[in-house]
């Protein structure tokens, strides 16, 4: 009876996956099509953009208001750069607009990041550089999708960090909902967004051709649908209830590491030793929970925050520790990659975050570098014909899963960009 219920609940997964891919096929964009947050160079370590005031929140301010957000990252090189930036705007799928920076910048389009701090009382050096813009000499004038790129100003035509961020108006009103999926095989594993645009102080002629919706799974790139037709037009009101519309899996919490403190293992940690001059944590190994019943706990949907416990400033004394990550998997012989993945690596697979197969004690390994402080973390598995990413396979996926999700509202000006109109998050 048991390997009934497990066999069917995977089955269950792989039809339910199959179903949504065939529905991102119409509203996903591939990933080739954006320019995607990214760290160019090794030496920059931990980049963070965020609200100044709410440090795990999406980077999105209001057009023509004093808000502002605040970049962090660190150099781990011995010598102490002098870095530069500059913001580029971009039309609704993340390409940049031919407008020039004349068209949507007050000021000068390029400044410098001044606030330069060393790392203090840690076991290696590093240097700390935070930016709050935008300044007064680099002001977007226009909503939509923008990218603040980040230069060393030796070589200003070489970028060694992206990061994307938001400029938004608030001309329409977004309402949503998220229910369980009224398909049979959907019900159990995924999650569905039904919502409404409300414009009636703005003219909408055709919501064909004009209006874009973009929606986010806790703001993951690879989480990212878009819709590009409602399913009912009225005066005022676009509707986008559709019943193939806004399908999500629902994945599984989060696992999490706690690396706040290096004196105490936390949960999940095995040990923690001090090896040529760096911290090194060990943590448990995990295992496969796809065939195990849903369990709500707490969790940061996969992002991450810095902390270092009684510290002053966490962002110069918190220490890079190297986190050895073990998966309790038999060895795979269909070809298969699998990969330790979360908000801190951008959602990424890659030779950093590939997992290899230690034969000595049957498990999949992983060492990563990060700095101190609290992390949410899963596993992918890649298929190695499809090139697809699947982390249901080890974390299941749950209707009951506590998600974020933030719907964006797109337009298509006549005058040649794509503005931002409105958005809504829903924790």
């Amino acid at each position: 009876m048991f390997f009934t219920v497990v066999n069917t609940f995977c089955f269950r997964i792989v039809i339910a996956v199959t179903i949504l891919n065939s529905f991102g096929s119409i509203f996903t964009l591939a990933a080739s099509d954006f320019i995607a947050n990214g760290v160019l160079d090794p030496r920059i370590h931990t980049v963070l953009i965020r609200s100044d005031q709410w440090e795990l929140s999406l980077p999105i301010i209001d057009v023509g208001t004093d808000q502002q957000l605040e970049l962090r990252f660190d150099d781990l090189s011995d010598e102490r750069r002098n870095f530069g930036y500059r913001l580029v705007h971009c039309d609704w799928q993340w390409k940049r607009t031919p407008l020039s920076p004349q068209d949507y910048l007050e000021g000068f389009g390029d400044g410098r990041i001044t606030e330069v701090t060393g790392s203090f009382n840690t076991s290696g050096h590093y240097t700390h550089y935070r930016l709050v813009f935008p300044e007064e000499n680099c002001t977007p004038l226009i909503s939509g999708n923008y990218a603040i790129v980040v230069y060393d100003q030796a070589d200003p035509e070489r970028a060694v960090l992206v990061q994307k961020f938001y400029v938004t108006e608030k001309t329409v009103q977004v309402e949503a909902n998220v229910e369980q999926p009224s398909q049979t095989v959907l019900r159990d594993v995924a999650q569905q967004l039904k919502f409404s645009i409300l414009h009636d102080d703005f003219t909408i002629r055709d919501p064909n051709s004009e209006v874009v919706v973009s929606l986010l799974q806790n703001n993951r790139p690879d989480k990212t649908h878009v819709i590009t037709r409602p399913f009912a037009i009225s005066p005022g009101k676009l509707d986008y209830s559709d019943p193939g519309t806004g399908l999500f899996m629902g994945g599984n919490e989060f696992r999490s590491v706690d690396l706040k403190n290096m004196r105490y293992q936390t949960e999940n940690v095995a040990r923690i030793d001090f090896i040529n001059t760096a911290y090194h944590v060990y943590m448990h190994p995990d295992e496969s929970r796809s065939n195990r019943p849903y369990f709500s706990r707490a969790d940061l949907n996969g992002s991450f925050f810095i902390e270092k416990e009684k510290a002053i400033d966490k962002h110069t004394e918190a220490d890079y520790v190297y986190v050895h990550f073990c998966l309790d998997l038999p060895p795979l012989y269909s070809g298969e990659m699998v990969y330790v993945t979360g908000g801190f690596c951008n959602w990424e697979a890659n030779e950093n975050n590939l997992m290899r197969y230690n034969s000595t004690n049957g498990h999949f390994e992983c060492t990563l570098l990060l700095k101190q402080g609290l992390y949410d973390y899963c596993f992918f598995m890649e298929d190695p014909n499809s090139g697809q990413l699947n982390e249901y396979e080890q974390e299941g996926s749950f209707y009951e899963t506590e998600n974020d999700y933030t719907l964006l509202v797109y337009f298509h000006d006549r005058q040649g960009f794509d503005r931002l109109l409105g958005y809504l998050m829903i924790k």
